[in-house]
Order: C-alpha cells, then sequence, then structure tokens
C-alpha cells in the first residue's frame, strides 16, 4: 500500500470518503455507515433529499467505486488518474439504517468476457454462493426493546437458540427463514419518585442469520416481542418516539450492525474471510449513556464473539464524488430557500400550526400527479402532512388544505399512536372536533391577497366599501354547484406601478384585499 493512501482507525464520517475493512484481488469489504442505501431501486426513496435542497444521497455502490479509484490512483501519474473507474458489485445488502461490513466484488472483468452474464458474473456467484452456503457466518449485534424476557422465559439463559419462521419476501411469497439470537445482556424499565423513566428497557443481541430473507432479522426479533429500537416497519413506534425524542437516536438508524463476515475459503478468495467491523459510535454512545451496566455485561462476550468496539488497525480510505447534475438540481433547490422542514406557529395538545409556504402541496393526492406520474415524484417539494410530521415526529392529520401557490397558516390535529388503546377512535375524535370547530360560525379565517386591478368595478369604488360580502355559487372539485357560498372582503389599499419602458400595461394595478370566507 502506498505512503500517500490516507487510512484512519475510526467510524466512516460525513465528509464524503468510505472507509474499506479489508479488500483483495477479487473482494471488497467496506464500512457502511447508517442512514444510506446500498444501492438505488424504487424502495429507497433516496432521491427524496434533493427536493429538500439537501446534499444528493450516494448509494454505497457509487461510494465504494469511486473510492477505490480514488485510493489506486492518488499516487500516480496524470495519465493513470484518466483510467476508467472500475465497476463493483455488491455481494449481499444492509438496509438502509442499518451499518457494519458490506461485501462487494470487481465486476468490470464480466464486462469483458461477453459469454458471461454481466449481472452473475463467475466471481459474483461464487461468492454469493459463498456467503449463503451453511459454514459462513454473519453476526450482528442489535440493540432491542425488552429485558430478554417473555412470557417468564429469559433469553438470557439460553445462550445462543433458534428461531424458526416464514418471511414472505418482497413478492409475497413465504418461505423458510431462520435465525439464531444471543441476548448477551438486558436491563429492566425503571422510574423515579415522579414516575419519570431514568433507565429504559433494552437487550444487546447478536443475530446469526441462516437465510438472507427481506428483513429477515427485524422480523424475527418482533415476533418474539424485542423490536429492534429505530425499526419504524417491524418496530414499536412509541419506543422509537421516546428514543428519538429524549435519548438522541438518529431520525434514520435501525440499531443494527454487521459486525462480523466469516466466509470459508473458495475460488475467488482461496485463504477465506474474517473480517470484523467496530460498533458505530452513536450505538456505542446510547448505551454508555443509557445502559452502561449493559454494555459492561456484554463487553467479555462481545470479546469472546470477535466483536470489536474500537478499530484494532488502520483501515484505507477514498474519497468519493457526486455526479454535476445532482448538484445542479441541489443548487437550485437550495434557491428556492426551501429546506424541507416545517415552521411551527403554535402547538398545543391536540393540535399544531405550521406555516406553508408556496409552491408545496399539503398532501399528495391525484391532483398533485405525483401518483399518475412517478416520474415527477422526487421533484416535487416534500408535503406539508410530512414536514410536520417530521418536524413534531408524531403522526397529524390535515384539517383543512391550502392551494399548492398559496401560503400561511396550516392547522393539523394529533393522530393518536397506533400502539395506543382505541387509538384509531380517538384520532378520528380529534380531528372532527377541530374540523367542525374550524367550519362553526364563530371561527375567523383571514386571508390577505394580491389582486390584478385598482380596487374599481363597474363604476363601484370598492376601496370605500369598508367590508361587504359576496355571495355566488361556487363549483366544487366535481363541478357540483354549491350555493351557500358567502365570502366577506375588504379592499384596503391600492396602487399603479410605473410603467418602465418595454413593459406591458397589464398587470401594473395591484390591490391588496383581506378574504373571510365563511364556508
Amino acid at each position: 500500500m502506498s505512503e500517500d493512501v490516507t487510512t484512519t482507525n475510526s467510524a466512516p464520517t460525513d465528509n464524503r470518503t468510505v472507509t474499506i475493512l479489508q479488500r483483495g484481488p477479487k473482494h471488497i469489504v467496506a464500512w457502511k455507515p447508517p442512514a444510506v442505501v446500498c444501492h438505488h431501486s424504487g424502495w429507497t426513496g433516496s432521491r427524496a433529499k434533493l427536493k429538500r435542497g439537501e446534499e444528493p444521497e450516494i448509494p454505497m455502490l457509487q461510494r465504494v467505486r469511486d473510492a477505490l479509484h480514488d485510493i489506486d490512483t492518488r499516487s500516480v501519474g496524470e495519465q493513470e488518474q484518466q483510467l476508467p473507474v472500475r465497476k463493483v458489485n455488491l455481494i449481499h445488502r444492509l438496509d438502509r439504517g442499518a451499518s457494519g461490513c458490506l461485501l462487494l466484488t470487481y465486476a468490470d472483468d464480466a464486462d469483458d468476457d461477453k459469454s458471461v452474464d454481466s449481472n452473475k458474473s463467475s466471481t459474483t456467484a461464487t461468492l454469493i454462493d459463498a456467503l449463503q452456503s451453511p459454514d459462513s457466518i454473519k453476526t450482528y449485534v442489535a440493540l432491542v426493546r425488552g429485558e430478554g424476557i417473555l412470557r417468564g422465559e429469559d433469553f438470557k439463559e439460553k445462550g445462543w437458540f433458534e428461531v424458526s419462521r416464514p418471511i414472505k419476501d418482497e413478492s409475497g411469497v413465504e418461505k423458510d427463514a431462520k435465525t439464531l439470537f444471543h441476548f448477551i445482556a438486558g436491563q429492566p424499565e425503571s422510574s423515579d419518585d415522579n414516575g419519570v423513566i431514568n433507565r429504559a428497557r433494552m437487550s444487546i443481541v447478536l443475530a446469526r442469520p441462516m437465510q438472507g430473507r427481506w428483513h429477515q432479522i427485524r422480523r424475527h426479533l418482533n415476533g418474539i416481542s424485542h423490536p429492534i429500537l429505530g425499526d419504524t416497519t417491524h418496530g414499536h413506534s412509541k419506543t422509537n418516539r421516546a428514543w428519538k425524542e429524549t435519548r438522541n437516536l438518529p431520525g434514520e438508524r435501525i440499531c443494527l450492525h454487521l459486525a462480523r463476515m466469516q466466509i470459508p475459503p473458495n475460488d475467488e478468495i482461496p485463504e477465506g474471510l474474517d473480517v470484523s467491523c467496530p460498533l458505530m459510535d452513536d450505538m456505542l454512545e446510547m448505551l454508555r449513556v443509557y445502559a452502561p451496566d449493559v454494555l459492561e455485561t456484554a463487553l467479555p462476550k462481545l470479546k469472546q464473539e470477535g466483536i470489536l468496539l474500537d478499530a484494532d488497525r488502520e483501515y484505507e480510505v477514498g474519497k468519493y464524488t457526486i455526479p454535476e447534475e445532482l448538484l445542479e438540481v441541489q443548487l437550485k433547490n437550495q434557491m428556492l430557500n426551501d429546506d424541507g422542514k416545517a415552521e411551527i406557529l403554535l402547538q398545543g395538545a391536540n393540535f399544531v400550526v405550521a406555516d406553508k409556504p408556496p409552491t408545496v402541496v399539503a398532501h399528495h393526492s391525484s391532483w398533485t400527479y405525483t401518483r399518475s406520474d412517478p416520474r415527477r415524484r422526487w421533484k416535487e417539494p416534500t408535503p406539508m402532512l410530512q414536514r410536520v410530521r417530521d418536524e413534531t415526529r408524531k403522526r397529524v392529520n390535515l384539517i383543512h388544505r391550502l392551494d399548492r401557490g398559496a401560503s400561511g397558516a396550516l392547522l393539523f390535529a394529533f393522530a393518536q399512536d397506533n400502539n395506543s388503546e382505541n387509538s384509531e377512535k380517538a384520532s378520528c375524535s380529534i380531528t372532527k372536533a377541530l374540523i367542525e370547530a374550524m367550519q362553526s360560525k364563530d371561527a375567523t379565517k383571514t386571508y390577505l391577497a394580491l389582486c390584478d386591478g385598482d380596487g374599481m368595478w363597474n363604476g363601484a369604488d370598492y376601496l370605500n366599501k369598508g367590508c361587504f360580502t359576496f355571495d355566488n355559487p361556487v363549483q366544487d372539485e366535481n363541478g357540483k354547484y354549491i350555493e351557500d357560498c358567502r365570502t366577506d372582503f375588504q379592499f384596503i389599499a391600492s396602487k399603479t406601478m410605473p410603467l418602465k419602458e418595454g413593459d406591458a400595461d397589464e398587470g401594473r394595478k395591484i390591490t391588496i384585499v383581506l378574504a373571510r370566507p365563511h364556508t
């Protein structure tokens, strides 16, 4: 390895670098951080960050490819740096929120041999088979809700035990799935004299899936009532929210880490593979702060299983790049001054009022074109319903709507937690009560509009009329005329803008109008 190659013994950072745990002539093991997809697909939704003006999400497949090229060409001449970037293939995947060892192989040899299917080159197929063989071991570390006891049975006293339960894949086909678990330490919940929880119930679990089914570990742990912290799909929403709001669990983090990968000798890696990935700082910090006794109890067993808390050597580090076209989209969205967040104006126990900016829909529907034209979905700014949910970290219901181009106060009701008793009934009750309150005759919604005109119409000067009511039937979305459509108006000011050379005469007269719809 060249002296010019940058190395590190710490976890991956967010400075556009990739840490390579190990590599050989036919394989690469990268350190995958949480909140990063392995590759783009219809399931990832990874272009959503672009609409918020954030840095585009670059998947691990591209990051590793660029990083290897950066490492290999850093100390050579300019001519060598112009060589094509070597392609890589994924051997397996990790969920976006998970972290740990990610195994890849080089794919360019398959492209040179036209007789070989590029999607299943001999190297890729061999390593996939090797990883799936019963002699290979993938050891995960998971932080779960629960102290390790279910119906009086203490999992911590069982050592390694098997959970066998069929799992449906992405296509809905049910397949056999077995996972070995080892609950190595756990703690019960405790509260202070005021009833405030000062120690959450949680456990450290080692997991070894015998197959690679979709969300296999996550589903099996949830099946024994010990869901992984941060698992929004198969976990416990109330627990996840508590950890995010009070214990610093990152938003896109699932506390699942592939800590060690062992593969027996095979044609592509004759010496076999045994590589460990140190635990990420976020999981370690959660243990040190909120479960120090659990961590201390687990340390000997983690060491026995070859699980690293800290790096035991230096690792290669390479840089990855972001395509210029994605940076241009990011810059464009930043110029729109839309960070994808919601500004909360007022919040109570059952409601929240947010400031809706223009060009943002209240919620996705068939009217927004996002479902009828999927290609436009990632270009749409994040709807207000999702923004308020992300900002408050609670599910919300819309009480009313504002048009995409309009702005102002938007009212939501907090929806009850799915795990609460009679949650659906309670949620509907709150939402219904707020809708009825807003539609009552005592409720007032005051809009401000900039209108084209000088406040004169058919000889009448509306600027001098004060507040007046306009009552005229209006068609709804289905074309039906609604008779009772009264609105109070007040024209408060008007101005004619100066005519500049080359400007059209239309649109120079502007009037400020206040409007209060009764219905």
